[in-house]
């Protein structure tokens, strides 16, 4: 079963926004058993688009076309999707309805433009909304007289997914009869990619051996390792008669690699690390506060992504220098020298002081040398420290060069490492009745 992808939009081809939707949801096809024909990329052009659709028709059986559904002009995915099926657009009355309804929650008139939402091609099966554009469902045309089964999406990241996961995925478990594919993710900080491979040799070389044995039962399994900017990806890839199938395959292997490498994994799958964090300090029932200069925030705001994030946050200091921040914190720093240089020392001083001053159970701080001004010899540009301050007095203070010739890779590694500071001080508090054991069993993080 082949699925073509196309994603409509002039921001898409102008390289304004990166296209997330089609990454996505290929590795969903994959996962229910089909496989991506193409992955098509088209602007806001009519003529553009239908010739995209004709081209991904004939080398498809399910489309699946996702964005251009919105009020404005330049939005056309219903007028082609219409002429490419050879029938005209209807005004759905429902559609219609949920459209006044949403304006006048939002107690705004409705614009006579956002009317257009409601226009389907006839014949089309409509899904319930989660936005404003409906999203529906049809078959088209191709070569040879057959017909191919559409959904058309809209472009908004989280209404797409949300209808792929009610709508397209379904369909295409049903329709493809055959064999699913599903890939595990385990995330892992403090270590870089050779790290990570060397430790999983173990496992490595089991799957490598039962690559040539069709009937061993690893057969066909896959170990693959990607080092993003602030971690290293294990993916764990298995083919079953179904996607559940599938996962039961890989699980034996998912425990084996966390155990091999312990505490260096943060999450499994689409779990990411400050969920684990968040998840930690609502199991002590702890609060902390941040402390930041390189990551500009970026730590408080990973922070703020669970959506329990009130009940533990107490606060965030950001300013531009070490020493603007003892200023801000109504803090000395803890070292002679003027303006206060990076080191863990440094970082250790900030993290008590913002715990201090925001009365928080822990502080997690970061500072780095981010700009050519502010480097030396002795520091150059990626000198970075963090620490995290415990309930129980006790800092755990780290420093360390990072290798990063990209500004926002420094601040993504930066606050992930600082991140994961912070996760193995909570661990060690749910360990034991103390807070925290002595940040020097717990080394630095070492990338390659």
């Amino acid at each position: 079963m082949k699925v073509g992808i196309c994603s409509i939009g002039s921001e898409l081809v102008s390289g304004h926004v990166a296209d997330t939707n089609a990454a996505w949801l290929a590795a969903r096809v994959v996962e229910s058993g089909c496989t991506v024909s193409a992955i098509l990329v088209v602007g806001d052009d009519r003529a553009r688009m239908l010739a995209a659709l004709r081209w991904l028709a004939d080398r498809s059986d399910v489309l699946v076309v996702g964005g251009g559904l919105g009020p404005t002009a330049d939005d056309l995915t219903r007028y082609v999707v219409a002429e490419l099926a050879g029938v005209e657009l209807e005004r759905r009355p429902d559609l219609v309805e949920h459209l006044a309804a949403t304006y006048r929650r939002l107690e705004r008139p409705m614009p006579e433009d956002a009317l257009r939402q409601a226009d389907v091609p006839v014949g089309s099966q409509v899904h319930a909304p989660k936005g404003t554009a409906a999203g529906f469902s049809l078959s088209v045309p191709r070569q040879g007289g057959t017909r191919v089964a559409t959904h058309v999406l809209p472009g908004v990241p989280w209404e797409y997914r949300d209808l792929a996961d009610r709508v397209v995925l379904p369909d295409l478990v049903r329709r493809s009869g055959g064999a699913a594919t599903v890939t595990r993710t385990l995330h892992v900080a403090g270590l870089g990619e050779s790290g990570v491979g060397q430790i999983l040799r173990p496992l490595s070389d089991r799957l490598e051996a039962a690559r040539a044995v069709p009937e061993h039962p690893l057969h066909g399994i896959e170990l693959g390792f990607l080092a993003t900017d602030d971690e290293v990806l294990v993916r764990v890839t298995a083919t079953g008669p179904d996607p559940a199938a599938a996962r039961r395959r890989t699980d034996p292997l998912v425990e084996e690699a966390a155990l091999l490498l312990g505490a260096a994994v943060t999450s499994v799958d689409e779990r990411r690390l400050e969920d684990e964090v968040a998840s930690l300090l609502r199991r002590l029932g702890a609060t902390v506060t941040t402390a930041e200069t390189f990551t500009g925030g970026r730590i408080a705001a990973s922070l703020t992504a669970p959506p329990t994030a009130a009940s533990y946050l107490g606060g965030c200091f950001v300013a531009g220098s070490p020493a603007q921040l003892f200023a801000l914190l109504g803090a000395e720093a803890s070292d002679a020298s003027s303006p206060p240089r990076v080191s863990a020392a440094v970082a250790g001083g900030l993290a008590s002081a913002s715990r201090n001053r925001s009365g928080a159970d822990y502080a997690v701080a970061a500072i780095a040398v981010l700009d050519e001004e502010d480097a030396d010899a002795e520091h150059p540009i990626g000198s970075a420290a963090w620490a995290v301050a415990c309930p129980d007095g006790t800092v755990h203070a780290e420093e360390r060069f990072i290798p990063a010739a990209d500004r926002s890779v420094l601040q993504a590694r930066g606050a992930a490492f600082a991140l994961e500071a912070l996760r193995r001080a909570l661990l060690a508090a749910l360990s034991t009745t103390h807070p925290a054991a002595p940040s020097t069993t717990h080394p630095a993080p070492v990338m390659p």
